[in-house]
Formats: structure tokens, sequence, C-alpha cells
């Protein structure tokens, strides 16, 4: 019993030794998360670190773009080699009344 209560009292008392050694934890800051212009018209934005999260915002109506990754297509509809083309795709927006727009009401 003495053994384990020596073994326990020297881990407590060195674990404070070994965290003070410890690297210290690099901060990332934080990334701009709004999409805004001053004078343009069309605004590229990207919310995350994720190339899946750009948009593009149109400031004049609040229609919103994503980008996405379209596979291109061979003549007899097979799916043509390489990784396709990006294109604009619009989002529709959720109204009360349960129906979708693409203006933001």
């Amino acid at each position: 019993m003495k053994t384990q209560t020596s073994v326990i009292s020297a881990l407590v008392l060195l674990f404070p030794i070994y965290s003070y050694g410890a690297d210290a934890v690099k901060m990332k800051a934080p990334q701009e998360k709004t999409i805004s212009s001053e004078n343009g018209r069309f605004v590229f934005g990207q919310i995350s670190d994720f190339r899946s999260d750009q948009f593009m915002l149109d400031t004049k109506t609040g229609r919103l773009w994503t980008i996405v990754l379209k596979k291109s297509k061979n003549p007899d509809g097979t799916d043509a080699p390489g990784d396709g083309f990006r294109v604009l795709e619009p989002i529709f927006y959720n109204n009360i009344d349960d129906s979708l727009s693409l203006d933001p009401k």
C-alpha cells in the first residue's frame, strides 16, 4: 500500500513539471466570415477552410450561389475522364409559406 501511495504521489508531483515544459498551443487568427462589399455587386466568399464552402453573393438582390463541381459527360451520357468543371448553382431560400424562391423574403 505504501508503494502504491508513493507512486501516485510521485506522479502527482511530476505531472506539473511535464505540463510546464510542453510547447505552447499555436492559435490561428479567426477567419473573416462576412461576405460583403463596399462597391462591388457580386462578391465571392468562403466561410471555412474547405473549398466546398465557396459562395457568390449578389449584394443588390440577395441571391446566393454556391460553387459546385459538375462532371463532364460524353455524348453517350457516360462520365468523361477528369475531375469536371466548376459552376455556380443557385441556392433557394425557404419562405415562411414553405415555398422556394431565389430571392430572400
